[in-house]
């Protein structure tokens, strides 16, 4: 029987958030950011440099990654926004990471949740996950365009398609929606997009078991932002 981590972490919320803590403590076995060990190290290099003041995430899902993201923010009395559009999800994450004094969970679409954040981001420093898209929702160019404007912003893009290494997976969802360079075209500039400099079989395989580690980006929103990514070594410009 293939093991179902939705209905495991419904039951048992707090048993799942803290078995998953503990098995990262023991084993090293990542449970956010898709399990994917360089993926962590390049957030920590960048968190290293930068001091940001808001952490972000759309697509909050079980509350994994946002978990993570709360305990990092709380070193610097920071806190987490997350949105969830699925009720579902939504419900299972308030009772995983809702509690969290430092996380701000949101139920909507990631655009107007980023709308309504904007007069906080646009004057600080943050770090922004997108990752809300699935086959019936792909808001990507929205939340770019939302986000072009707080300058002091690096973002990360999850299910990213790496154009020099079809090894990592991304998402594809028909002819016409796909999340590669593409897509953000005319939005983003393709000069200010960072893809793993590793290959994907340097990547550690997600905890979920998938057959390929997930691909990403990560995108400077300023010139003084695009210096610090430069310097990490795990990132490269195409």
């Amino acid at each position: 029987m293939r093991f179902d981590p939705v209905t495991f972490t419904e039951a048992c919320p707090k048993l799942t958030i803290l078995g998953r803590r503990l098995l990262a403590n023991l084993t090293g076995r990542l449970y956010y950011f898709n399990g994917q060990k360089n993926r962590v190290r390049v957030f920590h290099a960048i968190n290293e440099q930068v001091h940001f003041q808001n952490y972000v995430e759309t697509g909050t899902y079980l509350g994994m990654t946002t978990d993570f993201l709360a305990r990092t923010a709380r070193k610097r009395h920071a806190c987490v926004y997350s949105c969830e559009l699925d009720p579902r999800f939504f419900a299972i994450a308030r009772r995983t990471v809702g509690a969290l004094e430092n996380v701000h969970l949101h139920h909507g679409n990631s655009v107007t949740f980023l709308r309504s954040l904007l007069p906080q981001l646009s004057a600080a420093l943050n770090f922004v996950y997108l990752d809300a898209h699935d086959c019936e929702h792909l808001p990507l160019r929205a939340e770019l365009g939302i986000l072009k404007g707080c300058r002091n912003t690096v973002v990360m893009i999850d299910d990213f398609k790496v154009p020099f290494d079809e090894r990592f997976g991304w998402d594809k969802y028909d002819n016409e929606r796909e999340i590669c360079l593409q897509h953000i075209e005319g939005v983003v500039d393709a000069n200010d997009v960072y893809m793993p400099s590793y290959p994907a079989t340097h990547e550690a395989a997600t905890y979920r078991g998938e057959m390929s580690p997930r691909g990403y980006c990560v995108i400077a929103m300023s010139k003084d932002l695009r210096k610090i990514l430069d310097g990490v070594s795990l990132l490269r410009r195409l």
